[in-house]
């Protein structure tokens, strides 16, 4: 007989083995390790690039910039693609394909290429200089098999982060993704495949949807969406989780299969190796400790928010601005984020030899 608490978990592990399945059949699993692959990724990079490119993209990792992000179009401490040759530009794509999964990358660049379309929209009557090419690659410290460092690619709706200790990531977060416009006509792509954040939004959407008058007085925290995904850019979350909303154990199977697609979603952006140990780990929190919260209309076209939650997890949502057309989603840990515990443990460590 299934015990009470694994529904989430049966659930969620369903989606695991589709996606395992599917790794199996691709054979997209590769033997090495992703943080291994990023060193080397990292190191055959910096290989290609001056003296005066280095000095831009390389940072101490304990510089104060490490844990300061952003996603809004901004200049940022790091090497920008703009200044790299043709001839460089494939080992940033080779690095980011180290992070990230096949959708994870396509998503990545698909948001870059939506500054392209800004800026024909636009005009140049918009607030910001759109381009496609000020995105930053930032090095903290010293890539290696054994060591503490890490790297950051970031731009105009884009924030990845990753932490790397003695071979292993130990932190993928923040990370944060934004699409703007939400939707593109074909006529905007102009032939281009994009990958969008559809996904993350219309299940969101179906899930909010699917909840009873009942369950919807818990899960519903305001009438308006607020502008923004609520924590911003917040070095780092806080210690207690918000637990607003209504429990993963007030949801029906199918509703709780719906939690699982969106948390796949977003966890599923990175290397498929990291993102199903952090499905495993995230299907070991109890339900009632996991929180489902909306704000805002409920149907397309009406500005929205949503947030699943549980003690050190978070994911967000925010689908508000140019007329609900505008997306912002993160995906933060309050243990994992810059790798913030895993260094604590680090070095009490090694203080202890």
């Amino acid at each position: 007989m299934t015990s009470p608490r694994k529904f989430f978990s049966l659930n969620l592990c369903r989606v695991l083995a589709l996606v395992a399945g599917l790794l199996l059949t691709t054979g997209s699993l590769r033997a090495h390790s992703s943080a291994a692959e990023m060193t080397v990724a990292t190191k055959a990079l910096l290989k290609v690039l001056t003296p005066a490119q280095q000095s831009l993209a390389l940072l101490s990792f304990d510089d104060k910039d490490r844990t300061h992000w952003l996603y809004v179009p901004s200049a940022r401490q790091g090497l920008p693609l703009k200044q790299l040759s043709d001839k460089q530009r494939p080992f940033v794509q080779n690095l980011l394909k180290t992070a990230l999964s096949q959708s994870g990358y396509l998503k990545a660049e698909s948001i870059r290429e939506l500054e392209n379309i800004l800026k024909v929209i636009e005009a140049g009557q918009g607030k910001f200089n759109r381009d496609a090419e000020l995105y930053y690659l930032t090095i903290f410290g010293v890539p290696a098999d054994k060591g503490t460092w890490g790297w950051r690619w970031e731009g105009h709706h884009l924030s990845l982060n990753f932490t790397i200790i003695n071979g292993d990531i130990i932190s993928a977060s923040p990370l944060f993704m934004g699409n703007n416009p939400g939707q593109v006509t074909a006529a905007q792509a102009n032939g281009n495949q994009l990958q969008m954040l559809n996904q993350e939004d219309a299940i969101g959407l179906e899930l909010i949807q699917s909840l009873t008058t009942e369950q919807r007085k818990i899960a519903i925290i305001a009438e308006q969406a607020p502008a923004d995904i609520t924590t911003k850019n917040q070095e780092k979350l806080d210690a207690v989780a918000n637990r607003q909303g209504i429990a993963l154990s007030d949801l029906t199977p199918e509703q709780k299969f719906k939690i699982g697609r969106i948390i796949a979603e977003y966890v599923g952006r990175t290397r498929e190796e990291y993102a199903l140990g952090e499905m495993i780990e995230i299907t070991a929190t109890p339900e009632n400790k996991i929180f489902f919260a909306w704000a805002g209309g409920t149907v397309a076209g009406q500005g929205h928010y949503y947030r699943i939650e549980g003690p050190s997890f978070l994911f967000e949502l925010d689908n508000t601005q140019n007329n609900a057309n505008h997306i912002h989603t993160v995906w933060r840990d309050r243990r994992k984020d810059f790798g913030y515990d895993a260094l604590a443990e680090h070095l009490k460590l090694l203080h202890k030899k």
